[in-house]
């Protein structure tokens, strides 16, 4: 791993991200050592239970609030969704390291779409276009309709709160 603290204080949008990465990209990899994928998605499987999402736009917003960067749905298809995650956050930490770990974002995503659903989910890393390899990563979550969760009762979706930038949520604005 390249000097993570060198690599995000250069650069000018970094500094805000140097605790994230400094547990996700430094001490959690010591921690969990070969397991560290496996807990990673278990992992996000457990905040998408903690804080469920009613929808795309609300992932993308609590992604950015989170931390975890730009995220978009770029193709959904009967069985499969592909989701695409980018910004400051991912190309900092695809600086650091030739295989940086995104299953806790995986995990989130196959849980969210599971309590959308109410049918089971999977979710893989698939690689990204050419252009798009050293700034994103993308995510097909699988679904399977004939896997009903059994006793489903879905979770009351999370309210979102505006960002202070976002132009919907400017308090001087009138009805």
């Amino acid at each position: 791993m390249k000097n993570l603290y060198q690599t995000v204080m250069s650069d000018a949008a970094g500094a805000p991200y140097l605790p994230q990465l400094l547990f996700r990209d430094a001490l959690l990899p010591e921690l969990l050592g070969d397991d560290k994928g496996a807990i990673g998605y278990w992992a996000g499987k457990s905040l998408a239970r903690k804080f469920p999402l009613a929808n795309p736009k609300d992932a993308a917003t609590f992604f950015r609030q989170a931390g975890f960067g730009t995220l978009a749905l770029i193709k959904q298809s009967g069985q499969m969704t592909r989701w695409q995650l980018s910004g400051e956050p991912v190309a900092l930490r695809k600086q650091l390291t030739t295989t940086p770990d995104f299953t806790l974002e995986a995990g989130f995503l196959a849980e969210m779409m599971a309590q959308q659903l109410g049918i089971a989910t999977e979710a893989e890393l698939v690689d990204s276009p050419r252009k798009l390899r050293n700034q994103a990563v993308t995510f097909d979550v699988y679904t399977d309709p004939d896997d009903v969760i059994p006793d489903y009762d879905a979770p009351t979706p999370l309210t979102i709160l505006g960002e202070p930038d976002a132009p919907d949520s400017d308090p001087d604005a009138t009805e």
